[in-house]
């Protein structure tokens, strides 16, 4: 979008469509989830016929068109993510003023820092990336979308697109990051087993859980909804060995 374009306000959420950075808790388990391809929700792409949303249309006119109803829930939906499209490279570029200072001033964060250096990893702007994360509607009216993501191998995704201000990207950093340390610490598998993912977004609290660690506390005093040593067992056989992202 040029520069001589106003910012667009944030456009209308489809209604009862649940949008958080946390999986929906009503995702089914490895143990449930289907194998086969074809039985899961299809992706919705946009009809302008159906929707109302034309994307050759002008922005402004589209907008105006969801203000007086004239673009559906579905049409929102991919309204939204054309802006975000068209925002990108502005959206990254504040994302990446944010993360800077996370990285120098957040108490968190740089909390969180000493941790997973102290095990001999590492977490700066060269590993914590900021880019447009496409969301999906699927047929089942759900909508997808994270905030962020941690991968042994690459480093932490920060969505651009959908962190709205410095204090929820230092969350979504903190957050990541706290997975980063549950990789170097117990050797976690992110990929291999759906219930240990699941357990990872659930709350934790960052210094209760290092500092328990750092004194030897029994796994048992250690809220087992996060991916510490109660879950440690269960991935036995199953460790992560690549971390070069990592890697001081």
């Amino acid at each position: 979008m040029s520069s001589s374009q106003p910012t667009i306000p944030t456009s209308p959420e489809a209604p009862s469509v649940p949008i958080s950075s946390q999986p929906s808790s009503s995702s089914p388990s490895s143990s449930t989830l289907s194998t086969n391809a074809s039985e899961l929700p299809r992706i919705v792409a946009n009809d302008p016929k159906r929707t109302g949303f034309d994307p050759q249309t002008s922005w402004w006119m589209n907008y105006f068109k969801i203000l007086s109803g004239s673009i559906t829930p579905e049409g929102t939906f991919h309204y939204r993510e054309s802006r975000y499209i068209a925002n990108e490279e502005r959206d990254c570029k504040t994302c990446e003023k944010w993360r800077d200072y996370a990285l120098r001033h957040s108490p968190t964060v740089v909390f969180l820092q000493q941790k997973i250096e102290a095990l001999n990893g590492k977490i700066d702007a060269s590993n914590v990336v900021c880019a447009r994360c496409p969301a999906r509607l699927t047929e089942d009216g759900q909508v997808h979308r994270s905030s962020g993501g941690f991968d042994p191998g690459s480093g932490i995704l920060i969505c651009a697109n959908e962190i709205r201000s410095q204090g929820h990207l230092e969350d979504t950093l903190s957050h990541e990051m706290v997975h980063a340390w549950d990789h170097l610490r117990w050797k976690m598998d992110w990929a291999g087993d759906k219930n240990l993912k699941q357990a990872a977004y659930q709350s934790f609290d960052v210094e209760r859980r290092v500092q328990m660690d750092e004194r030897g506390a029994d796994e048992t005093e250690l809220d087992p909804n996060t991916a510490i040593p109660g879950l440690r067992a269960q991935a036995s056989g199953r460790v992560i060995t690549s971390s070069a992202a990592l890697q001081g």
